[in-house]
């Protein structure tokens, strides 16, 4: 998939409904209520902070490339999809946002400075310009390699074979596993750049950039379903164990033991607003939500009427029809509808 069909894909979810803005917040994983709402609302999980560092040019350029292809028009306020955009087919993609939210280049990031770190100790080199600097990965790395036993030749063939043996597996293409492959450094080697691989490829480096996360998210997927122990080892707080983020955790506890919205944000020292997102996102996310403290049953499926009448989910055209629901109560029903409930 390449960067443009990832834009096109959430524009497509959105036609008409969300600023062209939007989909550039998705990306980069901003943890604001709108775009939270906006993926349960629209099923965009897969793509949420899939680039968090996107640069907003490189997101700017992307719109311009569509606007020049006819498939997005231009508009200030909201998204239009140009004619041909409907009956463009968009690749399917083993992203998953949602789940892995970025972490995917921590776990990455661990694993090219253990085989860096393996590589020249291999070569009895032993002082080395890390490959990462983020000391935090740096610390976790030493700690994890003095845990295995790094040094010894059985360890370093194992982890070779686990690699190899796990990435055949993952769900992409050839073409996906060499730019990751060649992302990593060891002794005399250097990973490439993103702007070399774009070259080798023939592609643009924000396309060398979605296609190294897909590999890494369906890789992933590989590691969490089998037995890999060296690799599993480097998936500490990668996988996110709940689909909540952690304050909307804190406000479900307090929920849970009897507080009310209103005392939870006194509580916590936060805004109302804050609190609602909150419970828009438990309702997204949590199985056993109940909106019953908030509304009733009835006004709860006049609000999905009306949407489905309006084939809107926008907060305001649904307000204009049903004035007695509050904008809170419209986003908590237009969020469990999104969930099937």
């Amino acid at each position: 998939m390449r960067f443009d069909e990832v834009v096109l894909a959430i524009m497509k979810a959105v036609d008409g409904q969300r600023t062209v803005s939007s989909p550039y917040h998705l990306i980069k994983g901003k943890k604001s209520g709108q775009t939270i709402q906006d993926i349960g609302y629209f099923g965009l999980h897969p793509y949420f902070a899939v680039l968090p560092k996107l640069d907003k040019q490189d997101y700017l350029a992307s719109i311009g490339r569509l606007e020049a292809q006819g498939l997005l028009l231009p508009d200030e306020h909201a998204i239009r999809l140009g004619r041909a955009a409907s009956g463009l087919d968009i690749p399917p993609t083993p992203l998953n946002g949602w789940k892995y939210r970025g972490n995917e280049s921590r776990f990455f990031a661990r694993l090219s400075l253990v085989l860096q770190t393996m590589s020249n100790f291999m070569q009895d080199h032993k002082r080395f310009d890390p490959v990462v600097t983020d000391e935090t990965v740096q610390a976790w790395t030493k700690a994890y390699l003095n845990r295995i036993d790094f040094r010894s030749a059985a360890i370093q063939g194992a982890l070779k074979s686990q690699i190899e043996t796990s990435l055949a597996l993952a769900k992409i293409s050839e073409n996906h596993k060499d730019i990751l492959v060649k992302r990593l450094s060891g002794f005399g080697v250097g990973g490439l750049t993103w702007d070399q691989l774009a070259m080798e490829h023939s592609v643009m480096p924000i396309d060398v950039k979605i296609a190294a996360v897909e590999t890494l998210h369906a890789w992933l997927d590989v590691l969490e379903g089998m037995e890999y122990p060296l690799l599993s080892g480097m998936l500490e707080g990668i996988i996110q164990q709940s689909a909540l983020t952690e304050s909307a955790k804190r406000t479900r506890n307090l929920s849970e033991r009897g507080f009310s919205l209103g005392q939870i944000a006194g509580l916590r020292q936060l805004k109302t607003s804050t609190i609602e997102d909150h419970f828009v996102e438990m309702a997204m996310n949590d199985p056993a939500f109940s909106a019953a403290p908030f509304m009733d049953r009835q006004l709860i499926e006049s609000i999905h009427q009306t949407s489905e009448e309006l084939k809107s989910m926008r907060l305001r055209d649904i307000k204009e029809r049903l004035p007695e629901a509050s904008y809170f109560q419209i986003r908590l029903a237009l969020a469990m509808k999104g969930a099937g409930k």
